[in-house]
């Protein structure tokens, strides 16, 4: 058995690897984990970004000791245990991996790479680390929410009888107007996909966990509304999905069918999830 060990004498040194919109948010959580979560110690050490007065800023405004804008020496720091990664998607890979190969604990945002390859290396990385006792994981936070923390319970005492089927719909509103302008995030070469890998990772990671079974056959679909957006120089192409859709089949014989949709206007952040038993008990 793999054991994992904390530093003796100090607490666990955190870095978070960018700033905004997630970053920000990460910021937040570090910040006031403790008061939610029996959690072992640790330090606000270092926020990261390319920018070094807006990383300086976000740093003094969420808490931490201070910013950096190299994230390669960041990790190289004995002082630093933990790196969390809020980078954009074409990042992920090179960051995660040379953190692993640093001996840090990593965490990092989904999507977890921009294409298979990057994923599947990561991967690779990642069991490395684990047997030198290095934990690795995705933020998948809504496997911490108290009522599908219960579900889950629910279904693997039995409560339910025999699981049969899923729906899982994760709907947003932020891009349902066409005079959005453009980002990162609509542009394949640095998202990597759109609401199939921001918001529907989150729906079948749920399918799954709450489930216990592994995805095995997927059908689906994608789908582009708005193809162009406002940018610097005029329009400019969408190159990722705005929704997309899915049936699964599990190992254990569930069926599933997952929704997700960044232009579901009126729904800002809404994650729905319906499980259908043989029984309820």
């Amino acid at each position: 058995m793999t054991t994992f060990s904390l530093p003796s004498g100090r607490p666990l040194g955190v870095a978070v690897i960018g700033y905004a919109f997630m970053g920000k948010a990460h910021s937040n959580a570090w910040r006031t984990v403790a008061s939610f979560f029996d959690v072992p110690a640790f330090e606000q050490k270092v926020l990261v970004g390319r920018d070094a007065l807006a990383v300086a800023e976000a740093a003094a405004k969420y808490g931490w000791a201070e910013s950096a804008t190299d994230w390669r020496s960041v990790i190289s720091r004995d002082d630093i245990d933990i790196v969390d990664i809020c980078a954009p998607g074409w990042m992920h890979a090179e960051i995660a991996i040379a953190a692993l190969e640093a001996g840090k604990h990593v965490l990092v945002e989904k999507p977890l790479a921009n294409t298979l390859e990057e994923a599947e290396l990561m991967a690779e990385a990642a069991a490395s680390a684990r047997e030198r006792g290095v934990r690795s994981m995705i933020g998948f936070n809504y496997r911490r929410v108290p009522a599908l923390a219960l579900a889950r319970e629910l279904i693997a005492e039995g409560r339910l009888g025999t699981v049969r089927h899923i729906r899982a719909a994760y709907l947003q509103d932020w891009l349902s107007d066409v005079e959005t302008p453009m980002s990162w995030r609509l542009r394949k070469e640095t998202a990597g996909s759109g609401a199939l890998g921001d918001i529907a990772s989150h729906a079948i990671d749920q399918v799954q966990h709450l489930t216990g079974q592994t995805v095995t056959e997927v059908t689906g679909t994608l789908r582009t509304f708005v193809a162009e957006r406002p940018g610097a120089a005029g329009l400019e192409k969408v190159t990722v999905d705005d929704a997309a859709w899915a049936t699964l089949g599990l190992t254990g014989g569930v069926s599933a069918s997952v929704e997700a949709s960044r232009v579901a206007t009126g729904q800002k952040n809404s994650l729905k999830i319906e499980i259908y038993g043989s029984w309820v008990r």
